[in-house]
């Protein structure tokens, strides 16, 4: 029988018992980094086609994130989910962000864990608000500041875009808890600066599916571009399908989501043609009714099978289980 042995000398460990953090991908800075590392050996290395000792080394790795996410689901007994999605690429001055930053900030508060994609935008926006959390609220307003000096990462900025939070974090050196999980599928992307765990994966289809699957308190879907519609979409069909129990979607900017076309209307008919859940879809500017909307609609169903959980059945949820045909 024919066998497959790992490649030698990786750039990251395909067996790790943990999920990442900031200090270890950031690891070298302001020279190479262990992230900037591992993204240069995948695109020396088949890139999204690698060869078949390095995809095994790949989804090893990912089986491995996977574990240890299941792990940090487990590891509260009263652990409640709320993913944030949005552009990747709004701006650090953009009133959304700061829309986005002040909401996590409101859930985190409230006791839901955020989680993110783990990219810049509002994906970054909400690991920032849930990371000011244990501070006054006037230390946002000081972050946003300091942040709005570097307001994109591209090209000759990116020293600056890191630079910058750098320096909010030094600020503020303890900050509550968020997830962020992102991808090497997308090279470029700079670390989430400012999320506590982080599970990062090569293949970004597990990431994506298995972000939605624990987010069983509900998902914020902030303004974007396609790839957030096509999140929205993926959820929807997560409630449609509504295994493990369906969870509550809030759209959050009213301009953006019920415009003409009405992504909100599509949504609200799919949603009562499919799975009867209309219910538990919202459209909202306000925060406070976000945060209201959610604690009003939580799945008892599928918070269940999490608060107090075994990492087993915790890997169910990160492997998409509550998505599949009947």
């Amino acid at each position: 029988m024919a066998s497959i042995e790992l490649p030698a000398d990786l750039p990251y460990d395909p067996l790790r018992a943990s999920l990442y953090t900031r200090e270890e991908l950031m690891a070298g800075w302001p020279r190479s980094t262990l992230d900037a590392r591992i993204e240069r050996h995948v695109l020396d290395h088949g890139f999204r086609a690698p060869p078949a000792a390095e995809a095994l080394a790949q989804r090893l790795h990912d089986h491995a994130i996977d574990v240890a996410l299941s792990e940090l689901l487990c590891s509260e007994p009263s652990q409640r989910v709320v993913g944030i999605m949005g552009g990747a690429t709004t701006p650090r001055d953009d009133p959304w962000y700061r829309r986005v930053a002040e909401l996590a900030r409101l859930l985190a508060r409230a006791g839901f864990l955020v989680a993110s994609g783990g990219g810049p935008g509002s994906m970054e926006a909400a690991n920032l608000g849930a990371f000011m959390a244990s501070h006054d609220d006037d230390a946002l307003d000081r972050a946003l500041a300091v942040l709005a000096r570097a307001p994109e990462y591209d090209g000759a900025a990116a020293a600056a875009y890191v630079e910058a939070a750098t320096e909010v974090r030094e600020l503020f050196a303890s900050g509550a808890r968020s997830l962020a999980i992102p991808t090497w599928f997308y090279p470029g992307e700079p670390v989430g600066q400012f999320a506590t765990h982080i599970a990062k994966y090569f293949a970004n289809s597990i990431r994506e599916d298995g972000l939605l699957a624990i987010a069983v308190s509900g998902v914020v879907f902030a303004p974007g571009r396609a790839g957030t519609v096509q999140e929205l979409f993926q959820d929807a069909a997560q409630n449609a399908y509504g295994i493990r129990g369906q969870s509550p979607m809030v759209l959050f900017g009213a301009d953006y989501w019920d415009g003409d076309p009405s992504i909100y209307a599509v949504l609200r008919r799919h949603a009562g043609r499919y799975g009867d859940y209309e219910r538990l879809v919202s459209l909202t500017d306000d925060p406070a009714s976000v945060l209201a909307f959610l604690e009003a609609n939580q799945p008892a169903e599928a918070l269940g099978a999490l608060q107090g959980c075994e990492p087993a059945a915790a890997l169910d949820f990160v492997r998409n289980q509550r998505n599949r045909a009947r």
